[in-house]
């Protein structure tokens, strides 16, 4: 319980991070929280925001297909509507409201 009320700290302060405006700093955070918890979804979409807010939608690209690849491989699942339409929308490069602006990460 300890470690899950971290977690949910941890990605409170990611999406502060992300309001703020500091999205070097959001990333670092997001991609440390993405080794700790590798299956952990959301922790996923906000290094895909962070990134994409940061200017590098390649990269913010890449850890969808990577998230997609261990969830298929190694649980038999596919990300969940909400991420699928984050990917979609940074595949565009045309920010969707709904998924970028509550982080703050719109271009």
């Amino acid at each position: 319980m300890l470690n899950e009320a971290h977690l949910a700290a941890c990605e409170v302060r990611v999406d502060a991070l992300l309001s703020a405006g500091r999205f070097q700093e959001a990333v670092g955070d997001a991609v440390a929280l993405v080794e700790e918890h590798p299956y952990h979804e959301n922790v996923h979409a906000q290094l895909m925001r962070a990134l994409y807010a940061s200017g590098r939608r390649a990269a913010a690209l890449e850890v969808y297909q990577s998230l997609r690849r261990r969830m298929s491989d190694d649980l038999g699942i596919t990300p969940s509507p909400t991420t699928r339409s984050l990917h979609h929308a940074m595949l565009q490069d045309r920010p969707d409201q709904r998924y970028l602006s509550a982080a703050g990460a719109v271009r």
